[in-house]
């Protein structure tokens, strides 16, 4: 036992190293623009933050709470620095060149004259992202019954590291608060799951995906109805130091603008999904938002209804999450390349007591890290896969996108497998 603890350690710290190691070869244009948030609110505080119109990348399109860590990730950065540069002061005699090395690399060195931002505070903006990464792994260790192979599946999937060490993107952060929150449901603290879900949906806005299914699993586990009170005062303390007005007459006139009516919506960006398969990278506008509401509908009752057959356990709630997060990603319109991470995950959650369909699960984590390479092209070396993925008018990806339909339809919970697949598993003959 003791053995296989210190395995899994070892691992969890050689995923740390790795990603550390990763956090400065790849820099997303996105990283620019939270790096300007952030540094704006650490210099003039949060009050009129989005009342600014002065950007050098792009305007606030996020919540109060996540802007808030960047600019906590720029105090950290900086007391950071303040602390290794006494230190190698004081040590100046005995002549650490490595300590001198990392003190002027992180507090000094710049990517390029263009971007204005220091290494060590875009390093930085990436820990929290690395954090959620290890902590979703232990998760699996420990609901896997400390098997080791499937944190180190985990840790090692491209997509993991892509988006956090490469990309430094809080999808992580966010879906690990939400795992954490569908957890506490299921424990003696299940007043906290509001809260959890709350903080995550305030760090990245795509858990409103699972916010639905959350409040009836929530409510069906005869949770503490004062839990719903939380996110009301969280909403409040993490959003008032932004305007001087009501808070909620802030939310409703500009934040409701800021967040989800940023862009004009349109049935795809850049995800290989159902409408990929028919309009490719087109950018064709969502004249039918209807829609898409009714298809998030058929996707939350399937997983309630897979939840109420399977008795409402853990394994249960990681099928009917995985229904409802995939199948949104897969069908609805709108979506993001990054907003399957989600669905990605808790499949992986679902198959560690299904281990024979991991080969389906593989296939998807593959073909979603393929979809975000198809928005950031990044590492360089790769460049023949975006040679293939953009050959002929996008002809691979689109049939990715079937791809992934397939594979999602042969890991749906035995209740709910789609075409051309049994509605109902096959039950074995009696000997």
């Amino acid at each position: 036992m003791k053995n296989k603890v210190l395995l899994f350690w070892l691992i969890v710290a050689t995923a740390l190293v790795f990603r550390l190691y990763l956090s400065d070869k790849g820099w997303h244009v996105d990283l620019w623009s939270n790096a300007a948030w952030g540094e704006w609110i650490y210099t003039n505080g949060p009050v009129n933050f989005y009342k600014n119109s002065v950007w050098i990348y792009s305007w606030p399109t996020q919540p109060p709470l996540i802007n808030t860590i960047y600019a906590l990730d720029k105090k950290a950065y900086i007391e950071l620095l303040g602390r290794l540069a006494g230190l190698n002061f004081q040590l100046g005699k005995i002549q650490v060149y490595w300590l001198s090395d990392f003190v002027h690399w992180f507090g000094y060195g710049k990517i390029n004259l263009e971007i204005p931002f220091q290494t060590g505070y875009l390093v930085t903006i990436k820990l929290l992202p690395i954090l959620a990464d290890l902590v979703i792994a232990g998760i699996l260790y420990f609901w896997s019954k400390k098997k080791i192979w499937w944190p180190i599946i985990y840790l090692a999937s491209p997509f993991s590291w892509y988006l956090s060490a490469g990309w430094g993107q809080y999808d992580g952060v966010g879906f690990c608060l939400a795992l954490l929150g569908f957890l506490s449901v299921f424990s003696p603290f299940g007043i906290i799951g509001p809260a959890l879900l709350t903080l995550a949906v305030l760090i990245k806005p795509t858990s409103l995906i699972l916010l639905p299914f959350f409040l009836y699993v929530f409510l069906r586990k005869k949770g503490n109805v004062l839990g719903l009170l939380i996110p009301i005062i969280i909403f409040m303390v993490t959003t008032q130091p932004y305007t001087r007005d009501n808070v909620f007459k802030f939310a409703r006139h500009d934040l409701t603008r800021i967040i989800f009516q940023k862009t004009e919506p349109r049935l795809t960006v850049n995800s290989f999904n159902f409408w990929r398969i028919w309009i490719g990278n087109g950018t064709y506008p969502d004249k039918y938002p209807a829609l898409s509401l009714f298809i998030f509908g058929i996707f939350n009752l399937a997983g309630i209804i897979n939840f109420e057959i399977k008795q409402k356990n853990i394994q249960a709630l990681w099928e009917s999450l995985f229904t409802v997060s995939m199948g949104a990603f897969l069908f609805m319109t709108g979506m993001l390349e990054r907003y399957a991470f989600a669905g990605i995950v808790t499949g992986l959650f679902m198959v560690t007591n299904r281990p024979k369909l991991i080969k389906y699960w593989l296939g998807m984590s593959l073909i979603f890290w393929m979809n975000l390479y198809y928005h950031w092209w990044w590492p360089e070396w790769m460049i023949p896969v975006r040679y293939i993925l953009t050959w002929n008018s996008d002809v691979v990806t689109r049939l990715l996108s079937v791809i992934q339909i397939i594979l999602f339809a042969k890991l749906l919970p035995g209740n709910f497998r789609i075409l051309p697949f049994p509605l109902i598993q096959k039950q074995k003959k009696p000997v």
